[in-house]
């Protein structure tokens, strides 16, 4: 709802209005309680200075009941941000908008948010999310790009009144080329010059390696591939997307389109081919203002062949590490496709599963939603799970493009992909229940807003400028990235707002809510996203112990949330509390986070419960994406180095539950999620390394009677990539591997039954493994926190002058460390300034192994790369 206009204007009434589903960037839609009559498709959110003037929408329009009657909403998307978010008004049914930040040059000084809808354009307030200006398509006779290039002006021309005169107005964006590519997708609806391309037959080379007969229509904003059976568009290459052109010189006809960012190439041949080449050039520059260019040097169709996936065409990226089989669920089929989903280091690659060739691929950047819906790994924005239907999921990607699939291992796929995907760098995917709403988002999905943009969300949430505070949720959730706010610190300045205390309030907003929503668990699941945000930046970790009432009301709060027994809500609550077990933010205070743990872990039963919820999930193979955030729990609280900011009472305490539940812990050694198998190992080796000796040869017979210790010898042995989480679970095995057989005579009887005798010799050597196989592991490096603290404490920040000064600064650096003690203790001591020192958790070393497993497995693993070379006797050549 719109303040001033909602609930006060019959025109604008809000009564029982369901949410807008989106096609461009995302599924369907979250909680929104209306959509604007003009349509809310893709939000390109301009910033705009606009005339301090509100039109009258019935006096320019007509009566908006029958604008609000035929409105039709699909999508929202925005785009720029420097000012606010346009609103969702009432309609019968959704409609799509695409709002932009931009400035008018007539009369500057008015930020105002440009809005593309399905049946107009819309300016707003951002501040109050009021319209202020609304032109329906049919009196637009045209938008176009001021000059060529990379500009940020565009003309926006449209009738005034009824007669035929026309009014221009500039605006300026950083976002033009989006802006303008969603506007034109509604040409056909423009008062002049209703723009149709020219529509060419040609064959396509499909991935099955046939030709099919296919139509491509050269258009203002892109070039449209047709099915010439169902006259229908199949997909649009947008000239934004289109990296250049490029000639197949013995293929007839041929040309390539290369696009996706990664010189993805898509091959066609056409008798018109330099015309279809030339009017898409003139059409970019044009409608656009981009500049696409024809590459001098022609492809062979070989080249074609080996280059058709662009820099992902190497083997490297497209050999799978898993592979789970799914039905694609798309547009283009009429019914569901089988399809092999295979997640590699780099790529999600979607194959057929009769030939094995690849349909399509996208790179794990591009993945930014993971609601029990997925797609990329690094270009993934989110993933989404259907509410309603358990083996439904989508991906959704920064660029917009949306996969649903369905799958009887979803919640295994999906643990394994949120792992590929963060593990390659991309921190801002989630997994969610509810699909983004493009227009809540005042930007990009492939960049963060700017602060001004984080400013009102977090205002929005203390004060809701539609009324509705699940909406604010939602809005505050699709514009701040998952890894948290960014512009968390008051900067200097006599005007500088105070970050901290907006997101204290904003804290103290979302907590102030019941516990027991009578709304769906989709907006619940939001409310401890949105805390998750929050409590990922500086203060709001150090508020959950220095904010009154913070650990009373979240702890309430969660235990009510667990009891819904509902997998979202369970995922997104443990999630969260993981982002106050260990800081995820830079340069945070060791200290905090003990504070943080010893509040968290102070309470017996709520671990009983949350080690009731793993255990019970484990036991009926349900799940994974709850067992995988309550494994990322444990590892925060039980192994190192995380575990030395754990206090020595709750870590032996909690250690000591886990190890109580040793068999359910060694299920998952069998679980098809490759981060779930690495999460229960890192547990598995604390327990093994810190417990007492009972503990550990429990674990050990374990191992062998669950089969784990040789699966792990496998891994151990066999593994051979260049990808970092390959790479760690291969040196967690090797460690597992030497944990259950130190000490243990019948593991080792059976490894004398399964190595050469020349391999196992290496057992005994005193040769280390070579620097570069060293270990990889985070995890393994006991001395990290003690080195973060001895930064923290004892000396003062190094200044960034000093930092950046060469080599000479690097030897006043070190010399400051050697004398840090003596020299600020007496500074501390003249001041009075008292400084609590970290005390860290001694680890207890308990059985370890003292054979050089470490050697003989990578022996092993090396053995096995010559025996596939050379053709040698495993083992015997040593």
């Amino acid at each position: 709802m719109m303040p001033g206009v909602g609930s006060q204007s019959p025109r604008y009434g809000l009564a029982a209005h369901k949410a807008a589903p989106e096609l461009w960037g995302c599924s369907v839609s979250s909680p929104l309680p209306h959509t604007h009559p003009l349509g809310s498709y893709a939000w390109l959110g301009i910033v705009a200075s606009l005339p301090d003037r509100k039109l009258d929408p019935g006096a320019v329009f007509g009566p908006l009941s029958q604008l609000m009657s035929s409105s039709h909403c699909d999508l929202k998307l925005l785009i720029t941000c420097e000012a606010g978010a346009p609103p969702s008004c009432p309609a019968p049914q959704p409609s799509s908008l695409v709002p932009v930040s931009a400035k008018w040059h007539k009369v500057p000084g008015y930020k105002r948010v440009f809005s593309v809808g399905t049946h107009g354009i819309t300016t707003y307030n951002p501040t109050t999310l009021e319209v202020t200006n609304q032109w329906p398509y049919g009196d637009i006779c045209g938008i176009t790009p001021v000059g060529k290039g990379q500009g940020t002006e565009f003309n926006l021309t449209f009738r005034k009144g009824s007669g035929k005169k026309s009014e221009t107005l500039k605006f300026s964006t950083e976002h033009r080329t989006e802006l303008l590519t969603e506007a034109l997708r509604f040409r056909t609806d423009f008062s002049e010059g209703k723009i149709t391309g020219r529509r060419y037959n040609c064959f396509k080379h499909h991935w099955s390696d046939t030709r099919r007969t296919v139509g491509l229509e050269v258009t203002p904003g892109g070039i449209d591939q047709i099915d010439p059976h169902t006259n229908r568009v199949v997909c649009s290459y947008d000239y934004r997307s289109i990296e250049g052109f490029a000639e197949v010189s013995d293929y007839q006809g041929g040309f390539c389109i290369l696009s996706g960012g990664f010189s993805r190439l898509h091959l066609f041949a056409s008798e018109h081919r330099d015309e279809i080449i030339r009017s898409a050039i003139e059409h970019a520059g044009n409608f656009i203002g981009i500049m696409l260019r024809l590459r001098k040097d022609p492809l062979t169709f070989e080249g074609f062949v080996s280059e058709r996936l662009g820099k992902y065409s190497s083997d490297e990226s497209i050999t799978s590490l898993a592979e789970f089989v799914v039905q694609k669920i798309s547009p283009r089929h009429a019914e569901p496709v089988k399809r092999i989903l295979a997640l590699t280091e780099t790529c999600l690659v979607e194959r057929d599963p009769a030939s094995y060739n690849i349909v399509t691929l996208k790179p794990f950047g591009e993945v930014r939603v993971c609601s029990f819906q997925l797609l990329l790994i690094r270009r993934v924005f989110a993933l989404i799970c259907d509410a309603e239907n358990p083996q439904v999921f989508t991906v959704e990607f920064i660029r917009g493009q949306i996969r649903k699939y369905c799958s009887t291992e979803r919640d295994s796929l999906l643990a394994s992909l949120l792992d590929g995907v963060r593990a390659s760098g991309n921190r801002d995917v989630c997994v969610k229940m509810a699909p983004t709403q493009r227009g809540q988002r005042w930007g990009l999905l492939s960049m963060p807003v700017d602060e001004e943009v984080e400013s009102l969300h977090l205002r929005f949430l203390a004060a809701p400028p539609t009324g509705n505070f699940a909406d604010a949720v939602f809005r505050f959730n699709a514009n701040i990235s998952y890894s948290g706010v960014l512009h968390a610190v008051t900067q200097d300045g006599l005007f500088s707002e105070n970050k901290e205390k907006l997101i204290n309030n904003a804290i103290l907003a979302l907590l102030s809510q019941d516990a027991e929503p009578a709304g769906p668990n989709a907006e619940l699941e939001a409310q401890f996203q949105a805390i998750r945000r929050l409590v990922a930046s500086k203060a709001g970790f150090q508020a959950f112990t220095q904010l009154p009432k913070f650990r009373e009301k979240l702890g309430v709060k969660t235990v009510k949330a667990l009891k819904r027994n509902n997998n979202g809500v369970t995922h997104a609550a443990i999630d969260m509390l993981c982002a106050l077990m260990c800081p995820m933010h830079d340069d945070y205070d060791l200290r905090q986070e003990q504070l943080n743990k010893a509040s968290l872990l102070s309470s017996k039963k709520f671990l009983e419960n949350l080690l009731e919820k793993f255990i019970s999930n484990v036991e009926h193979g349900t799940g994974a994406l709850v067992i995988s955030a309550l494994l990322d729990f444990l590892t925060f609280a039980l192994c190192a180095p995380y575990s030395e900011t754990t206090e020595g009472q709750q870590f032996d305490m909690l250690l000591e539950m886990v190890a109580s539940n040793g068999r359910t812990l060694f299920k998952l050694f069998q679980h098809p999620s490759m981060a779930i198998v690495k999460g229960a190992g890192l547990v598995m080796k604390a327990i093994i390394e810190e417990g007492d000796k009972e503990i550990a040869t429990k674990m050990q017979d374990l191992a062998l009677s669950e089969g784990a210790l040789p699966r792990h010898l496998h891994t151990s042995m066999f593994t051979i990539s260049a990808d970092q989480r390959m790479l760690t679970n291969r040196q967690l095995s090797r460690h597992l591997v030497g944990l259950w057989t130190a000490e243990n005579p019948v593991a080792m009887n059976l490894l004398k039954r399964i190595l050469p005798t020349g391999l196992l010799a290496y057992l005994d050597s005193e040769d280390s493994v070579p620097e570069k196989d060293v270990d990889r592991m985070l995890s393994l490096s006991p001395v990290k926190n003690l080195k973060i603290a001895s930064d923290q404490f004892g000396r003062t920040k190094v200044p960034e002058w000093q930092r950046i000064a060469g080599k000479a600064a690097k030897e006043v650096e070190k010399f400051a460390k050697e004398k840090a003690d003596l020299v600020l203790m007496h500074w501390r001591d003249k001041m009075g300034i008292a400084q609590k020192e970290l005390v860290f958790r001694r680890a207890y070393l308990g059985l370890h192994d003292k054979s050089n497993v470490e050697m003989g497995l990578w022996r092993c693993t090396v053995a096995h790369g010559r025996l596939g070379t050379s053709g040698g006797t495993l083992g015997l050549d040593s």
